[in-house]
């Protein structure tokens, strides 16, 4: 009896590291094909990306790496102009509310919103955004469109208040003091708008 109960513990833990290796060598090859994915991206094929995001969601049941491939998706939606992008979009945004990725994704309809002169939504997008995780570069694109944005829309205030934070700036300054002109032209401000 000792002798079946040796043989089964040594035999339970010869059989555990195959099925541990076989495990995760599924897991290492769905891994390398987001990777792959994510290259593309990268790289900006963006239609190829987005086949290859859809096909590991097909094949995933992890929740994390799904999210990550429904924030994808709707991101090279945006990028290649897919009349279902906002859709895609919205519905990442509805699935996966808690995911690390839902800053950019408003950030992206901003963006997306604001190119296509479309202030009033991509303001809607601005407002959401959580600015003090953005990067440097980030904040100052975010403020010079925001900042426009609200002037497109007739909210001088509030478009002083953005084009202000990036007056300096090597990239934006230039425009923003344009603006903050305009503003104080328009305001009567005649001194102001001289500088």
């Amino acid at each position: 009896m000792r002798k079946l109960e040796l043989f089964l513990l040594f035999n339970g833990l010869a059989v555990t590291p195959i099925v541990t290796a076989q495990q995760s060598a599924v897991y290492t090859h769905n891994r390398s094909e987001m990777d792959r994915a994510v290259a593309l991206y990268n790289d900006q094929q963006y239609q190829a990306a987005q086949w290859l995001f859809e096909t590991v969601r097909r094949s995933q049941k992890n929740p994390d790496i799904q999210a990550d491939c429904a924030y994808y998706i709707a991101s090279c939606a945006l990028q290649l102009n897919q009349p279902d992008a906002p859709q895609l979009v919205e519905a990442f945004a509805t699935n996966y509310p808690s995911s690390t990725k839902l800053n950019q994704t408003y950030i992206d309809m901003a963006h997306y919103y604001f190119a296509q002169n479309d202030f009033g939504r991509a303001l809607t997008y601005f407002d959401k955004v959580d600015e003090s995780a953005l990067t440097p570069e980030q904040q100052d694109k975010f403020n010079f469109q925001k900042g426009y944005a609200y002037f497109a829309d007739k909210k001088i205030k509030e478009a002083s208040s953005y084009f202000n934070r990036v007056a300096n700036t090597k990239t934006y300054g230039p425009q923003a003091r344009y603006y903050l002109g305009v503003i104080a032209y328009e305001g009567d401000n005649f001194k102001d708008a001289s500088k």
